[in-house]
């Protein structure tokens, strides 16, 4: 499981298990099969690739696009 935190500039793709924490200034892809755990501040989109499993919890600015994985949201998305 690999955690990624900080401020991240632009967009984000979780290629493999884990946690991603504190700010986003673009989207946050979850590829196929993996899992994660999304917190904190999403300026873009949650984009949930076929397979994947998150639980968002935090702000998320844009949108949920669901391809097909399974999303958990637990906190504000605005």
């Amino acid at each position: 499981m690999k955690r990624r935190g900080g401020i991240t500039d632009g967009d984000l793709r979780v290629d493999r298990d884990g946690d991603v924490d504190g700010i986003v200034g673009g989207s946050v892809t979850v590829a196929a099969g993996c899992r994660a755990a999304v917190s904190g501040i999403v300026s873009g989109d949650l984009i949930v690739e076929q397979g994947a499993v998150v639980e968002m919890s935090g702000i998320l600015s844009g949108r949920i696009v669901n391809r097909r994985g399974d999303v958990r949201v637990t906190e504000m998305v605005g």
